[in-house]
């Protein structure tokens, strides 16, 4: 079945990639790389009102930041705004960020002085765009091509778009040289009206077409509503982990309408090991405690399915489906006293919830019995 998916994919990719495509997004990803300018600096005007915002969130991204940041300033869309929020850097990434806002007036920096995670730094970032429009970008990630904005913003207007979603690249270093190694793509080019079949649409669905919140052009007002609506308790909790698909899940609830294009306008880029440097002992242990916050930022995931979707018996099932996996899927998280406390909570949530069934309720039962969790929590 892998098999088979794998080469629709490929025959997929091979009819709405052409070979010039790949060229030219080659050529704009090597010249972004290599730190080349489009337009002159001169044409870099800050706009009190600019029409699309783009944030990136950024935690030691001293050698991505600027590729990252020339494939904005390369666009043929130069009415934006370029949010770079750093979520505690202990590298030079601010410094690099104010080289940059001396060149392009566009460029704002927001700096959290300590690390907040993910969902708190892109959050924050959306919450200070001025954008009709807004995108997010990862630090170490780049856009396509240089019709990026242009495509996304005219096919926005045209169907008055809450969400619009595109196509991703993965590209990486071999010997030196660079490779797409794989196509994401999503499929549906019809715009959908999210009435009901949000959640089946978006969590159920989430494997299959990749729902991670850069391959996303949002209306600003729909994500700032939607960041309302998931509230300040969840958004100020040290999120690094799932971000983007509860941030999609709340922006799918409070959106309207949907269409996605099949138009590869966004690269994920692997580097290559030598670009890194060395870590300093304080970014070691840095990295390390952010590790060991992967295990709540999935609690956190699970706990807002399970309080946003609407009480209905298909909606709770996609809360159910994938909590037990998880469970038994990450030993290490029981073995966290303080995660357990959380595991009880979120359990209590599924098994106080009349929608799930019987069945699943036992078999979570059973094993919070058998891993104690409930006995050591007594």
């Amino acid at each position: 079945m892998l098999i088979i998916t794998l080469l629709i994919s490929l025959l997929f990719f091979i009819q709405e990639t052409s070979f010039n495509d790949l060229k030219e997004i080659k050529k704009f990803l090597n010249d972004n790389l290599s730190g080349k300018l489009y337009h002159s600096i001169n044409k870099f005007k800050k706009k009190d009102k600019p029409i699309i915002s783009i944030v990136i969130s950024t935690f030691n991204g001293e050698i991505y930041l600027k590729p990252a940041v020339r494939s904005i300033q390369n666009q043929n869309f130069l009415n934006i705004e370029i949010i770079i929020v750093d979520d505690g850097s202990l590298d030079n990434s601010v410094k690099i960020i104010n080289e940059l806002m001396k060149e392009d007036p566009r460029i704002k920096l927001i700096k959290n002085y300590i690390n907040r995670g993910t969902l708190y730094t892109k959050t924050k970032g959306v919450l200070n765009a001025k954008g009709k429009y807004v995108m997010t970008l990862d630090h170490d990630n780049l856009y396509a091509n240089k019709k990026a904005f242009v495509t996304l913003y005219n096919e926005a207007e045209k169907y008055n778009l809450d969400l619009l979603g595109f196509s991703s690249i993965i590209a990486r270093f071999e010997n030196k040289n660079l490779t797409i190694k794989k196509y994401l793509n999503f499929c549906n080019t019809t715009i959908i009206k999210l009435h009901n079949i949000t959640n089946r649409f978006f969590v159920n669905n989430y494997e299959h077409i990749r729902t991670y919140l850069y391959m996303f052009f949002i209306k600003t007002d729909i994500f700032i509503n939607s960041i309302n609506k998931l509230g300040n308790e969840f958004i100020n909790r040290n999120i690094d982990a799932h971000d983007d698909t509860i941030l999609i899940f709340i922006l799918s609830k409070n959106a309207l309408t949907l269409k996605h294009i099949k138009k590869i306008l966004y690269i994920t880029l692997k580097w290559p090991k030598q670009y890194g440097k060395s870590l300093t002992f304080q970014q070691k242990i840095k990295y390390s405690f952010r590790e060991s916050k992967n295990c709540f930022s999935f609690l956190t995931y699970f706990e807002v399915l399970l309080l946003f979707t609407e009480n209905n018996h298909e909606d709770k099932k996609i809360a159910e489906y994938s909590f037990l996996d998880w469970l038994t899927g990450n030993l290490m998280c029981l073995n966290k006293t303080n995660i357990k406390n959380d595991i009880l909570r979120i359990s209590n949530l599924y098994l106080k919830n009349e929608y799930i069934s019987k069945n699943a309720k036992n078999e979570i039962l059973l094993y919070l019995n058998k891993s104690h969790v409930i006995n050591s929590n007594k």
